[in-house]
């Protein structure tokens, strides 16, 4: 069992180190499933993704990092905090901050009442704002490119994407980075 920090600083410096090792991991992850794709050969990536639409557009999250998916309800301002961060919630007990994915594509909107918080597992309560859940997806297909012809994705800018997928219905859907998603700065 790994040791626990004594004071908030060391706290603060060893959840920035582990923060920081998931987001080279899952930069290496990416990078060898290009490798794969590129090597030829269908991909298959592994478990269960929870297919969300933000803005128009449909992604995947790994359901490992989905605890739970509740109703849009009322959020509370945080002052100060960036315009991707809408508020905050109490969740199970616990404040959860909500990032609007929306507003990382640069998409301003008011969210409809049918919007979504997709609660994600983590050291820290994170809930990401999205407008509807679609469903699961089993195993998609890795792919390396959109093939001639099909759109780009609005996430390609954002740093957000891991990857992108074809699902049984032949679309594409962004995989998205959830350690990116979840980081955070500690709050002072």
């Amino acid at each position: 069992m790994a040791e626990t920090p004594i004071n908030k600083a060391d706290s603060q410096a060893r959840r920035a180190s582990v923060q920081q090792r998931l987001r080279s991991l899952e930069n290496e992850l990416t990078r060898l499933r290009r490798e794969l794709v590129q090597l030829g050969g269908e991909q298959r990536l592994p478990g269960l993704f929870l297919t969300v639409e933000v803005a128009g557009t449909q992604v995947l999250l790994p359901s490992e990092s989905v605890q739970e998916v509740v109703r849009l309800v009322e959020l509370q301002a945080l002052p100060g905090a960036p315009a991707h961060v809408p508020g905050a919630f109490i969740y199970r007990g616990v404040s959860a901050v909500v990032v609007d994915l929306a507003s990382l594509l640069g998409v301003s909107r008011e969210p409809s009442l049918d919007a979504h918080l997709v609660v994600c597992v983590g050291a820290r309560t994170v809930a990401l704002l999205v407008d509807h859940v679609q469903d699961i997806v089993e195993a998609p297909l890795l792919v390396d490119a959109p093939i001639a012809g099909e759109a780009h994705s609005a996430w390609d800018s954002t740093g957000l994407m891991a990857g992108l997928c074809r699902v049984s219905d032949g679309g594409l859907r962004p995989l998205l980075k959830t350690s990116t998603l979840l980081a955070a700065p500690e709050e002072t």
